[in-house]
């Protein structure tokens, strides 16, 4: 094993995956609207189901990135304080700007009083605003437990000193997590009444899909990246056809529990949780898979490839902005009685949604005060020490 000095680049794949990772997300969101539209024909809701699965990705993707992108920079050692303020100003303060944006839109009264404080903080703290707020609450928790992250990853990596102790651990790890999913998946819904309530139920069951634990292998897995950065690259270039033929066996599978598990001869979307084991396995496929397309697009020079590495440097903007323009944009399209229902119509919505909302966040993101609304777009080299590059990794 030969351990090197990497000087830092800029990874510029990694605003593709940001781009792919954003407009799976609101076609997701999309296809949750037109799923539940009466008269939905069995064959328009398994092509949903499948699509759907197809962009099961996005979630893992945004918190591999977070764990490449902190590891890369920070592996050494972070001013908290510093760290911190800056994710507050550009994470959590746009987030609590469209949260109370979203909950001034809501017909359900917020109460008055110390219900109405009540409610409100409940809704900031859990990412209950709207549907989608549940990310940012689940991941600001690795930026906020970031310096244990490092200590266990640090830990980690003194234990990789041969390729079968990497692959020993990898295994370990995935074993571990492949667990937790069982737990979450098969164990909680099985066993409702063996949790007694308090805040640790609420945290561990009710609300585990934003508890930052549940994700944990993506985000090591984005630090392994970070560390290893040019051999996972190439290992990714090496091993392009087991990733695929792994991605796709593994997406029958999960197809087939798809249909095995919906009830009453429906779709059931609730199925494709990413908190099992199968799902587990086919994320990690998929991520894979979809870091070699960002590697093999970010060579091509084309003006398709720079629109999509912008719209993923707004990404985050655009992914706090999606969820209200997608419902002012159906309830307008309903109006009219146009692209309201189908799967033409979840097209055009999708690529309407994605387009104003990258547009809006773009726009606001050159304001003074943008980064305020829709965080830090261009972001700063970080001078911090870069981590050793693990060049055998592969």
């Amino acid at each position: 094993m030969v351990f090197v000095m990497g000087r830092k680049e800029r990874i510029a794949e990694l605003d593709l995956i940001r781009a792919f990772a954003f407009l799976a997300v609101v076609y997701q969101h999309v296809i949750g609207v037109f799923i539940r539209e009466k008269g939905l024909s069995e064959q328009t809701a398994i092509v949903y189901g499948m699509l759907f699965h197809l962009l099961k990705f996005a979630v893992p993707a945004f918190i591999f990135i977070t764990g490449l992108v902190l590891f890369y920079n920070y592996y050494e050692k972070v001013n908290y304080l510093a760290f911190m303020r800056k994710r507050v100003r550009e994470i959590l303060i746009p987030y609590g700007i469209w949260s109370a944006i979203y909950m001034s839109l809501q017909t359900k009264p917020l109460g008055e009083g110390s219900a109405f404080l009540w409610t409100v903080a409940k809704n900031l703290v859990t990412g209950t605003a709207s549907y989608h707020l549940w990310f940012v609450v689940m991941i600001f928790q690795f930026y906020l437990l970031y310096p244990l992250w490092q200590k266990l990853f640090r830990c980690l990596y003194r234990l990789v000193t041969s390729r079968i102790r990497f692959l020993v651990l990898g295994a370990v790890a995935a074993c571990v997590y492949a667990g937790l999913m069982w737990f979450s998946a098969r164990y909680i819904p099985a066993h409702p009444g063996h949790f007694d309530g308090g805040w640790l139920e609420a945290y561990f069951i009710k609300y585990r899909d934003r508890n930052s634990f549940y994700y944990f292998f993506y985000f090591l897995l984005g630090g392994v990246a970070a560390v290893a950065l040019p051999a996972f690259r190439d290992s990714l270039r090496k091993r392009w056809p087991l990733i695929v033929t792994a991605f796709c066996l593994l997406y029958v599978w999960i197809g087939y529990e798809l249909f095995r598990d919906s009830k009453s001869g429906t779709i059931n979307l609730n199925v494709a949780t990413s908190l099992k084991p199968s799902m587990f396995f086919y994320t990690v496929a998929s991520l894979l898979g979809v870091y070699g397309l960002a590697l093999w697009l970010g060579k091509k020079k084309a003006a398709w490839t720079h629109l999509l590495g912008l719209v993923g440097k707004y990404s985050y903007g655009a992914y706090l902005l999606h969820a209200l323009i997608l419902t002012y944009l159906m309830k307008g399209l309903r109006a009219v009685e146009l692209f309201h229902t189908g799967f033409v119509g979840s097209l055009v919505v999708f690529v309407l949604c994605a387009a104003v909302s990258f547009l809006l966040s773009y726009g606001l993101g050159k304001l003074p005060f943008g980064a305020l609304l829709v965080g830090a777009a261009e972001k700063k080299r970080v001078s911090a020490p870069a981590p050793k590059q693990l060049q055998n990794a592969g």
